[in-house]
């Protein structure tokens, strides 16, 4: 019988969107010859994200705040400590700080290959970042943009990495899963309280500056008089909640602009939309445009970092913090007619089966030379 290779999927929590990535990777390995482990660097012991993430061995680190600030060390030695128990063939880490932790980690114990991968913008354009990076980087790790725009970043930032070991790793989805789970139209409109006849704008996301939503709204309040009945519905809760419900107010879309803080699995909702938008200033990528392509729903999105390599031409780009150029595509959506966007969505849904499903990830990953496997 052939001796399994132990694999370790560090992330930093396992917020719902950080289990989906980290189960992205665990598909990558065969079971009959890997041990894929999940450890979460933050959070208790939960049953719920137990069950969710798909891998043999979850682990839940639980450390504090103050442990993962600074120079981490109580996290560095039981990370340590487990490498070493475990023997790992690779590591694939998710994020900056179990990146940071694991770069320390593999200065004392020995690991075939490394994974580090990015979901963010300008992550290393700190200097101090810079040096840890040339000081510990070693020959067997790979630095991973989750698109080109990120990847072009790190490379602009990272010093003495060659430019072969920073890469592309799109995101990717479950798409026979997330269909899965979808409402039809009528049950989404229903459970969201949404008209029957509205024609529904959505977006999803944190309501933080990177987002935009003050551009999505003004464009909206563009649109509104000519279209009765458009609804904007906007998921997800945050830090400018309060500043984006009064904007409604002040602009007399309090009735036609539909919050409804954050949605757990919002994504099973997305046939309530007619179309989707994401007005984002900054976006590594953009996951959940692949969940709103994968529900054939058309989409719209800023040119801005990774946001036009998920769509392509595939659904409409326009430029970022532009409330004049984003109405003008909305007023655009609602003179289309039902056929049209169906048929829309159908191409979109067939764009991402072709560029962002898991078999289409899992070809390009395992054409990487990663001589430890």
């Amino acid at each position: 019988m052939t001796t399994r290779k132990n694999v370790l999927i560090l992330g930093y929590s396992y917020a719902i969107q950080f289990i989906d990535v980290c189960n992205q990777y665990v598909k990558l390995f065969d079971q009959n010859h890997y041990k894929v482990t999940v450890a979460y660097l933050s959070g208790k012991p939960d049953e719920n994200a137990r069950s969710k993430t798909l891998a043999e061995e979850v682990i839940f680190l639980d450390f504090a705040k103050k442990d993962l600030r600074g120079i981490k060390i109580s996290a560095i030695k039981k990370l340590l400590t487990l490498c070493q128990q475990e023997k790992f063939s690779m590591v694939i880490c998710h994020r900056y700080k179990p990146i940071y932790i694991m770069l320390w980690v593999a200065q004392f114990c020995s690991i075939p290959a490394l994974f580090f991968v990015m979901h963010a913008m300008k992550t290393f354009h700190h200097v101090s970042r810079k040096l840890l990076i040339a000081l510990l980087a070693r020959k067997n790790m790979y630095f991973v943009g989750v698109s080109n725009a990120t990847r072009d970043d790190m490379r602009r930032d990272l010093w003495c990495i060659s430019a072969e070991r920073v890469i592309t790793l799109y995101n990717c989805i479950d798409m026979e899963l997330t269909e899965s789970a979808l409402l039809s139209r009528e049950e989404a409109r229903h459970t969201l309280g949404l008209p029957k006849d509205a024609f529904v704008f959505g977006t999803v996301g944190r309501l933080v500056p990177d987002k935009d939503q003050k551009t999505l709204i003004h464009a909206f309040a563009k649109i509104k008089s000519h279209c009765p009945k458009a609804t904007l519905i906007i998921m997800g809760n945050g830090a400018l909640e309060h500043d984006l419900k009064n904007l409604t107010h002040q602009l007399k879309l309090t009735h036609d602009v539909i919050f409804t803080g954050f949605v757990p699995e919002a994504s099973c909702y997305f046939k309530a939309f007619d179309v989707f938008i994401l007005p984002s200033i900054e976006e590594a990528f953009g996951r959940v445009l692949l969940e709103a392509m994968t529900a054939k729903i058309p989409v719209v999105g800023t040119r801005i970092d990774g946001i036009p390599e998920v769509i392509q031409d595939a659904g409409i780009i326009v430029e970022p913090q532009n409330p004049e150029a984003l109405a003008s595509v909305m007023m655009q959506m609602t003179h289309k007619s039902s056929l049209e966007l169906t048929q829309w969505g159908e191409q979109i849904y067939e764009h991402v089966k072709k560029h962002f499903s898991l078999p289409t990830f899992n070809n390009i990953f395992w054409n990487i030379p990663i001589n430890a496997l």
